[in-house]
């Protein structure tokens, strides 16, 4: 039976061997080298992109009767079949272009090592790609058949081919009128009396070549002088039926059903063509006015589709006349 200093020291002498044996270098045989190249050329491969590889393979030929690879540039044939030895070949060859040779440098990958057993590895070669492509990789699939919609018809600002209605509408302080009348029909008479009468008028039609159905200024300038013709004046009606109405050099004489007898100065009267001297047969008096003073034809040039005339007695009391003006 050993001691216990003999068994220490057998244990000693044991890991020494151990210890020696495990540093001495191991022998290189033929399939050993052939494992290292294999490996190496493996490890070179993951270098290059795939996008690189295949620039690579635009830059080398194959020989159609022995299938050796040839450089395109220099054509000296290229032993190996490896992509990334040919990609070497073209990096070193003098005639290869700088900027083909740009294009295949591969990526240096930093080694790190695990541990003592394990082969040091390429870190992985982060490739950042362009934003326009990470959007357009994200962006939904579109069919490639878009359904056609029908365009919706834009209406003709001047209206030609459309049933549209322009309407130009002028109501000014100036276009009033102050003027006495009473009404009188078979039967009936009022007292005389007077309003403050206003105009207002509104013509509809198309949108001429200078943008205006009708200019603003022209029914203004019309409507003021119908206005002062009116204006401070006694109302005659001269194709009343309930009214005898007769003259003698500067007067107007009115004898009414009941025997009521008027005179009025004829400067102060206005001899109008109505029947009775009503808010809507004034309309109708205006509006022939308007039209005479337009003429028939220039309305019609201008497509003017209707006149209307509204008259105010009093506020938010007035009767409206439309007429429609026809070739």
């Amino acid at each position: 039976m050993l001691s216990v200093d003999q068994e220490q020291e057998l244990e000693q002498k044991r890991i020494s061997e151990q210890e020696a044996q495990s540093s001495t270098p191991q022998s290189i045989t033929p399939e050993s080298k052939r494992r290292r190249r294999s490996s190496a050329a493996s490890n070179m491969g993951k270098e290059l992109s795939a996008d690189q590889k295949a620039i690579v393979k635009m830059y080398v030929t194959r020989d159609a009767g022995d299938g050796n690879i040839k450089c395109c540039y220099c054509a000296k044939e290229i032993t190996s079949r490896n992509v990334d030895r040919w990609a070497s070949h073209l990096r070193g060859c003098v005639k290869t272009p700088d900027d083909i040779k740009a294009q295949i440098q591969p990526f240096r990958g930093a080694a790190s090592p695990t541990n003592s057993n394990t082969t040091a590895r390429a870190a992985p070669q982060t490739v950042k790609t362009d934003v326009a492509t990470n959007v357009a990789a994200a962006a939904p699939s579109v069919p490639a058949t878009i359904p056609v919609v029908a365009p919706v018809p834009t209406p003709n600002p001047m209206g030609t081919g459309y049933n549209e209605v322009f309407k130009v509408h002028v109501s000014k302080d100036y276009m009033k009128f102050n003027a006495a009348h009473f009404i009188a029909y078979k039967g009936f008479r009022e007292k005389l009396h007077g309003h403050n009468y206003r105009l207002a008028v509104t013509i509809t039609g198309q949108v001429g070549p200078d943008g205006y159905v009708v200019d603003f200024g022209e029914i203004k300038k019309i409507s003021r002088v119908i206005c002062k013709d009116l204006n401070e004046s006694f109302l005659v009606p001269m194709n009343s039926d309930a009214l005898k109405i007769s003259f003698d050099g500067t007067n107007v004489h009115i004898l009414t059903e009941d025997m009521a007898k008027f005179s009025f100065p004829k400067a102060d009267c206005s001899l109008l063509p109505i029947v009775h001297s009503s808010a809507e047969e004034l309309a109708i008096y205006i509006s022939n006015q308007l039209i005479d003073a337009f003429t028939l034809v220039a309305l019609l040039d201008r497509g003017v589709r209707k006149i209307e005339v509204s008259i105010s007695e009093a506020n938010q009391q007035f009767a409206s006349y439309e007429r429609t003006i026809l070739a």
